[in-house]
């Protein structure tokens, strides 16, 4: 545990971490790499399965699995140790693929270490667990058909008890734009509680974890993180079509105050399909409707409302809205570098962004 925490019996919510001395706002309290990992599925052509990025060109393919993905032949070859088991597995399965939450618990297997136990479950919760413990032991048969049972530790002999675990411990990782790319497990930070106003977030570099504190915290008093990070569905935005956001919007109208949760989620959703189908200025015009409410919703400094203005801010940008664009940056940075730390690509990439936009307003009052 990291030198200004530790674990205790937080009264009401159970288990939980708290301070033992000042932690200043934006200081980083604690980073940690996943004891295992699995990039999602559903992204699993667009990352690497090495680094967790997103890469836009086509990506090499594991010839075997057909599912892991990499840059180069030296990318493969660094990664092969720790895909090598799975690659058996996923073969086993061809043409299905087991659930992010199968792999990750194979993935556990595979580098024998322990997880927490989940003490009580709902009747529904245990059926669910139980079908996906009966897709875990048939996703590892063919691997562990050449190794005994009793080899691995007792915390990973029972698929039930290990699914249960896996499902309760589990974060999802995210990008620098809190777009999600696949899950981990991070046993230290799985004790921390939920606040609707939380103290601290968490942001990835890679698969690596770090929980900065976004406000000023006092010895004695818990780190909380806040469980629900986005307003709406990834999976749900994308399928949602611009002229169907508009027209309901355009329905609404006044009737409904923007600070309404669904018409925000409306507004986001348009926002996301004019990106999508390149109509950049229906885009901007929906990004900047949505700051006043991100700012009431995710209070200052959340990660959240700093990449919501960044977006708006690129979007600006590429309008050649250049003062508007470096106001943008310039409070998404004051977020940014709270959250994600002076030294994240994500903050460099802002402080790229308002240089341009400052040497383009140079170079156009000096013509």
């Amino acid at each position: 545990m990291a030198p200004k925490i530790e674990r205790f019996v937080s009264p009401g919510k159970g288990n939980g971490l708290r301070a033992t001395a000042n932690i200043q706002r934006g200081e980083l309290v604690y980073s940690a790499e996943p004891l295992a990992s699995c990039v999602s599925n559903k992204l699993a052509r667009d990352v690497l399965t090495l680094v967790f990025l997103f890469r836009c060109e086509t990506l090499l393919r594991c010839s075997q699995c057909k599912m892991a993905r990499y840059c180069g032949t030296t990318c493969q070859k660094q990664a092969w140790s720790g895909h090598k088991r799975e690659c058996k597995c996923l073969q086993s399965l061809l043409p299905r693929y087991p659930t992010d939450s199968v792999r990750l618990a194979a993935r556990l297997i595979f580098t024998v270490s322990e997880a927490h136990y989940l003490s009580s479950a709902s009747e529904q919760k245990k059926q669910g667990l139980s079908q996906l413990a009966s897709m875990l032991e048939l996703y590892l048969q063919q691997e562990l058909l050449q190794e005994s049972k009793s080899a691995l530790p007792p915390s990973c002999r029972e698929p039930l008890s290990l699914m249960a675990k896996v499902t309760c411990n589990c974060f999802t990782i995210s990008d620098g734009e809190l777009q999600e790319i696949g899950v981990g497990l991070y046993p230290s930070l799985s004790l921390l509680n939920h606040d609707c106003r939380p103290n601290c977030v968490m942001v990835f570099e890679g698969t690596k974890l770090r929980l900065r504190a976004v406000r000023d915290i006092s010895p004695d008093e818990e780190l909380t993180i806040s469980y629900i990070e986005t307003l709406s569905l990834t999976e749900y935005r994308q399928r949602q079509l611009q002229d169907h956001c508009s027209h309901l919007l355009s329905t609404v109208g006044d009737e409904v105050p923007e600070e309404n949760l669904y018409k925000l989620r409306m507004t986001d959703m348009a926002l996301d399909a004019s990106i999508h189908l390149g109509h950049w200025k229906e885009a901007v015009g929906y990004g900047q409707k949505t700051l006043p409410v991100y700012r009431m919703y995710y209070p200052d400094p959340h990660p959240v409302h700093g990449v919501q203005l960044m977006r708006v801010g690129k979007l600006q940008h590429y309008l050649a809205h250049i003062d508007e664009a470096l106001d943008s940056f310039k409070q998404a940075y004051q977020i940014i570098k709270l959250t994600h730390g002076d030294q994240h690509p994500i903050t460099t990439d802002l402080l790229m962004k308002m240089e341009e936009c400052r040497t383009e307003m140079n170079q156009l009052s000096s013509s």
